[in-house]
């Protein structure tokens, strides 16, 4: 049950605090866990408690830990039509796809239902797939409107053709197959853009809390992403003797006692680091140690150097354990690209 409530600031907002001993879905005052979104169910408790609070945030707390955060704002999120006439129609348009020297060309929704199996497990949220889908079809248009072709790997997506799934994956392949082309179907022709250009698909699969924002790519914004602490991908630990980094990163065991952090990013992350003579990105660091993320805390001892990290990939843009938990707590793809990507723009061609 929910024993007691705080509103206080967080970040510069009021953030409403209700604190509850035991999973909110028990809650006697949040009512039948099947009647009605948790966001409704937060809203209906304010109400009936007379609860002074205007603002959009909750959080909600079990046994001093933060579970979920929510918002009850629960705009409506406009897809904005295109009715000019277009070939960006999934039925007829053909993707010129190259794989080294040879091309081929492939239905539109062929390509996507390839490029969803390669990047994405078969037990991810449907709506998470829809979000993750729109954002794979936008990266076809912007890589088709600049070159005319589409690679079947790169930094952002690779792709195998179905048949090649319909072996591999024998076990879940059904099931998967009819979530993927749902996705794909439902989300038929909508894409993203900023300032009317194609975005990229920046994704990552957890952070450190929020996202990163970068000055290079003006459409991405720190956005709190608490749901990720709930990841198991959250928190790992390499551990490394000083033979081992001396090779790998060309340095002196003084030189591996003595980091130098230079430079952080606003997410927190190293940006720069200096190991003896070398300066390195966080970036570079990171792929040289197989290193989850570059959020990195560094402990030194005589023996060995262990490096901490927090979060899984680049954390820029969707977030997929946050677009998870947003999932479950009954937020569509639209909700999730419109707060992971709140710069840009939902657009459709009809």
């Amino acid at each position: 049950m929910i024993y007691r409530y705080d509103i206080k600031k967080y970040n510069g907002r009021d953030v409403l605090y209700l604190y509850l001993t035991m999973n909110e879905e028990f809650s006697a005052e949040l009512g039948d866990k099947n009647s009605d979104t948790l966001e409704n169910k937060c809203k209906k408790y304010i109400k009936s408690k007379n609860i002074p609070y205007q603002g959009e945030d909750i959080f909600l707390v079990v046994n001093g830990i933060v579970v979920k955060s929510l918002n009850i704002k629960n705009k409506d999120i406009n897809i904005e039509i295109l009715d000019d006439k277009c070939d960006y129609i999934n039925a007829k348009y053909k993707v010129k796809v190259q794989d080294g020297k040879s091309k081929e060309t492939v239905a539109l929704k062929d390509f996507l239902v390839g490029v969803l199996f390669s990047n994405c497990s078969y037990d991810m949220e449907l709506e998470v797939l829809k979000a993750v889908c729109v954002l794979y079809r936008t990266y076809i248009f912007y890589l088709m409107e600049k070159d005319g072709v589409v690679p079947v790997s790169d930094e952002f997506i690779h792709y195998r053709s179905i048949s090649y799934y319909k072996l591999a994956l024998i076990e879940h392949y059904q099931d998967f197959y009819k979530k993927v082309e749902q996705a794909v179907d439902y989300t038929d022709c909508i894409f993203i853009t900023y300032h009317n250009q194609y975005i990229k698909p920046y994704i990552h699969h957890t952070n450190n809390g929020f996202t990163e924002e970068s000055l290079e790519i003006p459409y991405l914004e720190k956005k709190y992403s608490l749901w990720d602490f709930l990841s198991p991908m959250y928190l790992d630990i390499k551990e490394f003797s000083y033979d081992q980094l001396e090779n790998v990163l060309n340095a002196t065991k003084h030189d591996l006692q003595n980091f130098q952090i230079t430079e952080l990013t606003p997410g927190n992350k190293i940006s720069k680091i200096k190991i003896g003579p070398i300066l390195y990105t966080g970036e570079e660091l990171r792929k040289k140690l197989g290193l989850h993320s570059t959020d990195i805390t560094i402990l030194i001892n005589d023996l060995s150097v262990k490096f901490i990290t927090r979060g899984y990939g680049h954390g820029l843009g969707l977030s997929i354990s946050g677009a998870t938990e947003l999932a479950r707590s009954s937020c569509s793809y639209l909700q999730i690209l419109n707060y992971y990507f709140s710069k840009c723009t939902i657009k459709k061609y009809v």
